[in-house]
């Protein structure tokens, strides 16, 4: 049997968690929802921002070949206490929605209570070591436990049990230090121990790294935490210890064109009862103050851009700077798909090479699919495919018409 690692060991165990984890549930709601890596490591990244988080990092490793190498995401949120870890581990169940106080006031994106299998994605260890209310906490499930024979059901017979332990401020410090010890950490400004440490804080380790995680590029990596995590004054990312700043298109803008704003007339297919609005309480430089409502969305926020070149380049390699880019409650869901499920031959592709739309739509939360990356098929979903598109007019500029 192979030695566990002591990060997955240290501390007093002081009971156990029932995980009722089969492995036909890993195989519908890891393999297949999260085939990306990169999508792996967003959910972890999502969960931060859940969790109040204002900075998270994440560090991977230099070789993911190389033996004991890890992939950390570590973040300053409220953290996890012996009931938040054992919350964590209710499989498809969250209570994210339901709570009274939110973290930093902010909406959840997760709500399905499935995203930490993603991680089995990318390793066969998920390790938790967190801090809340002064003392320290860990947890770490080995996949490997998982019983492997399929069977119809989705239920597993018996639980999984995980030790819940506590450690002792000395022990948590030897647990993290092969991380707090290396330079990519200290460029975070990070503190974890000691004088003006951070209240509260999680440290997510994956280790025994599966090959699917050798498919992680930084560079693209990069790319969809830039632009697909809502990345703001109370929350920044760092990357390695690089801070990422938000995604930004290229140079040569002709025009951008403000919902609600710029853009309150939309032709056909678009529905009539479509209004513009705005919110007068909003700062006038606010990209919300403007809107376009409609029923069951509510408010759609955002803007369309021309340029003048087609956008691309370098960041072809790591990401896509033209098309659609749909958020909900701030989180990219087309990241791989910059068409949002139009037909590549309904765009003229010289005209969307240089069109970016950006648009917020939170009234979609609810019909978003538990990867949150896909909608349901129905009216939403077709009108929405319909409705974005590009108008040129004989003799005009051109305008963006879209509707869900």
């Amino acid at each position: 049997m192979a030695q566990e690692p002591t990060f997955a060991i240290a501390g007093k165990k002081t009971s156990d968690i029932d995980v009722r984890l089969s492995y036909k549930i890993v195989e519908l709601f890891s393999e297949g929802l999260y085939a990306s890596p990169n999508k792996a490591v967003e959910e972890l990244v999502a969960n931060s921002f859940d969790a109040g988080a204002q900075r998270v990092a994440v560090f991977l490793p230099a070789d993911f070949h190389e033996q004991g190498a890890t992939i950390g995401v570590l973040d300053d949120g409220e953290g996890m206490d012996a009931e938040g870890l054992k919350r964590h581990w209710l499989i498809g169940i969250s209570n994210k929605r339901d709570l009274s106080k939110l973290p930093k006031g902010r909406q959840q994106i997760g709500k399905f209570g499935i995203g930490k299998l993603a991680t089995y994605v990318l390793a066969s260890r998920f390790t938790h070591v967190s801090k809340k209310d002064g003392k320290f906490y860990s947890t770490s499930m080995d996949y490997g436990k998982i019983d492997k024979r399929v069977e119809e059901g989705v239920e597993p017979k018996t639980p999984i049990k995980i030790a819940l332990r506590e450690l002792t401020d000395d022990e948590a410090q030897q647990v993290l230090k092969p991380w707090t010890d290396a330079a990519a950490f200290k460029a975070t400004n990070i503190k974890l121990f000691g004088k003006d440490a951070s209240a509260s804080w999680t440290f997510a380790i994956l280790s025994d790294i599966k090959e699917k995680a050798t498919e992680i590029k930084p560079g693209q990596l990069e790319w969809v935490l830039r632009t697909a995590m809502p990345l703001r004054d109370d929350f920044s990312i760092f990357l390695n210890g690089d801070k990422l700043e938000p995604s930004k298109a290229g140079k040569g803008r002709i025009k951008r064109w403000v919902l609600g704003d710029d853009i309150t007339d939309l032709p056909k297919p678009a529905p009539d009862e479509i209004e513009a609005e705005e919110d007068q309480d909003e700062p006038a430089n606010s990209p919300t103050r403007f809107a376009l409502t409609h029923s069951p969305l509510g408010r759609i926020t955002g803007y369309a851009e021309a340029y003048k070149d087609i956008l691309g380049g370098k960041s072809d390699n790591i990401g896509r700077s033209n098309g659609f880019f749909v958020y909900v409650l701030g989180r990219l869901i087309n990241v791989t798909d910059g068409h949002f499920g139009i037909r590549p031959d309904e765009l003229r592709h010289g005209t969307f090479g240089r069109m970016r739309v950006v648009v917020h739509m939170d009234g979609l939360d609810g019909f978003l699919q538990s990867d949150r990356e896909k909608i349901r098929e129905g009216p939403v979903r077709q009108g929405g495919r319909e409705g974005l598109g590009w108008d040129r007019r004989p003799g005009g500029e051109g305008r963006v018409s879209f509707y869900v």
